[in-house]
């Protein structure tokens, strides 16, 4: 939890999610923290409209005789895997001067189940209200969100219609990797559908920062190409197995420059296999009273205000609303507009560790009742987290 504080010391907004900062008046690269580790990074998230179709032919291309066996490899891992990928939009509304209007993005994921399922990362589908996957068919079609952990950059959705026919991959082995192996990766970058480069495992990054309170948080460093659509798309063996999911890279200019971060398969296994998660699918910041005083000129103790809901999350279905109404206050961007929970459980204006670590405290029980704020009027309404705690490996058929 970050704090920043009012000119004369005083805390106004508590929040709810660590930021970054970079002294000094020149200008920096964006950043991304990692319990302290300060890193240069552009997230891969990528909002487009500019959405050229693949050739039709890719797939169907005899490989000539001349081929390298690096070539064929190569070749052969495209061909197998790329039936599986698929390219993910999302949409949400937002307020710009008062005008209601949407806001698109664009990233990649794969499908990894009979059921159709699909994996990708976390930023690629934050506050979406609407998620649409084009499949390799051409097809669009819509899916609804399972599971996401945002520290982690993993996500699960699922197709609302599965249709068994669609191609899937198979999940590979992270731990059973080396630096200096040929890595490949499939994904949709600056809109460019079933875009694959090739390179190589440079190194393994452990971070002292942990999923859930027993997951570590690692991540394979590639410089096989990945550019902003790249995101959530998936990083390939030469056995065209899913070894981990596209995150982020490290750039000054924006563009990939041979630095690419990937989250391991495994990890995103030990996390679609918890049984006693709590995830609420809620992303906000909790206001004390100076700052409810400040925002609403209401005299309130304090609550958090929702900034978004994750479509099909807990808290969604619970009805909780996020904001639509980007603003800025005290060097920080966030959504006004959105539901005010002033009791969460048992506890009156919970603070951020209600978001930060809910695990500790809603652990015991799958009904959290929630007071909030709408509109000027206090709603109630019940958190069911029984949906979300299982192992969802389990309902995924070829895994």
């Amino acid at each position: 939890m970050a704090r920043k504080a009012h000119p004369d010391g005083r805390p106004l907004l508590c929040y709810s999610r660590p930021s970054c900062s970079t002294g000094g008046r020149q200008k920096a690269p964006k950043v991304s923290c990692f319990s302290g580790f300060f890193v240069p990074v552009f997230f891969l998230f990528f909002s487009y409209t500019f959405c050229p179709q693949a050739s039709a032919d890719d797939q169907a291309r005899v490989m000539p005789d001349y081929l390298s066996p690096q070539d064929i490899m190569s070749a052969s891992v495209y061909k197998k895997a790329v039936s599986s990928v698929v390219t993910i939009f999302t949409s949400h509304d937002v307020m710009n001067e008062g005008v209601s209007a949407k806001k698109s993005g664009i990233g990649s994921g794969v499908i990894i189940s009979p059921e159709c399922h699909v994996l990708t990362a976390a930023h690629v589908v934050r506050g979406a209200g609407e998620i649409t996957v084009k499949t390799q068919d051409g097809r669009m079609r819509s899916a609804e969100l399972l599971f996401s952990e945002t520290g982690a950059d993993i996500a699960l959705i699922k197709l609302i219609t599965p249709e068994p026919g669609l191609s899937h991959a198979e999940l590979g082995d992270s731990d059973n990797l080396v630096v200096g192996q040929s890595v490949y990766a499939i994904g949709s970058p600056y809109g460019l559908e079933n875009s694959f480069s090739v390179g190589n495992i440079s190194a393994f990054r452990t971070f002292e920062r942990y999923y859930d309170g027993a997951i570590q948080a690692k991540f394979i460093q590639t410089d096989a190409a990945i550019n902003m659509g790249n995101s959530g798309g998936p990083l390939l063996n030469s056995k065209a197995q899913v070894i981990g999911i596209a995150s982020q890279i490290i750039s000054v200019s924006g563009g990939f420059q041979g630095i690419g971060f990937v989250v391991p398969i495994n990890t995103a296994r030990e996390l679609l296999s918890l049984k006693d998660r709590v995830w609420l699918g809620i992303e906000g910041i909790y206001l004390n009273r100076e700052g409810i005083a400040n925002l609403m000129n209401r005299d309130l103790k304090g609550g958090l205000l929702i900034e978004r809901v994750a479509k099909g999350s807990p808290a969604d279905k619970a009805g909780l609303k996020g904001g639509s109404v980007p603003s800025r206050m005290l060097g920080r961007d966030f959504v006004l507009g959105g539901d005010l929970i002033l009791e969460f459980g048992t506890r009156d204006a919970c603070s951020s560790e209600c978001l930060a670590d809910p695990d500790k405290l809603f652990s015991e029980t799958d009904k959290i009742p929630v007071k909030f704020l709408r509109a000027g009027r206090i709603m109630e309404a019940t958190i069911d987290l029984s949906g979300s705690r299982q192992n969802f490996l389990e309902g995924i058929g070829s895994q």
